[in-house]
């Protein structure tokens, strides 16, 4: 009957061991899951170095992206200028 008791408790010692180990790999998905800033600098890692794939692959396309959003930015400063000015 010792051994039955020995046999159950190494068990549950198992058991426990492995919910412990379920559990922190739990914790761990839902602290990555929340951790804001850290997928933020993931996204913008990946951005960056597809932006840099695609530069060196079309960089026409690119610089011309670049040029047409400073024409935007450039067109909407003026217009925000001269509606201050009225």
């Amino acid at each position: 009957m010792t051994d039955d008791k020995e046999r159950a408790l190494s068990e549950i010692r198992s058991d426990i061991e492995a919910t412990r180990q379920k559990l922190a790999e739990t914790l761990d998905a839902i602290e990555d899951r929340l951790d804001v800033p850290k997928r933020l600098r993931a996204l913008l890692e990946d951005a960056l170095e597809r932006l840099d794939a695609l530069r060196q692959e079309r960089p026409e396309v690119v610089y011309g992206a670049l040029a047409g959003i400073g024409g935007l930015l450039a067109g909407v400063t003026a217009l925000i200028i001269r509606s201050a000015r009225r």
